[in-house]
């Protein structure tokens, strides 16, 4: 099975948001020791931009079908 450019670049927009997910979680999870720093605060933000930059690339994208396409 080939991987198009297609399917590579899908799975990196994933592989990306579930990074965020993790940074956005230990925000909530352990706060202090996040926001304590200014490394933390900005990983932080940063994560929450690309986010919503991954929510948009997949939404423009159609991303679930691209994926679907590719793997499914």
């Amino acid at each position: 099975m080939v991987m198009s450019l297609r399917g590579f670049g899908a799975a990196l927009v994933v592989g990306v948001a579930v990074l965020c997910i993790g940074v956005i979680s230990l925000g909530f999870i352990v706060p202090q020791r996040l926001f304590e720093s200014t490394v933390g605060l900005v990983a932080f933000f940063a994560a929450v931009l690309l986010m919503v930059v991954c929510a948009v690339v997949a939404n423009y994208y159609d991303l679930r079908a691209v994926l679907h396409d590719e793997f499914g």
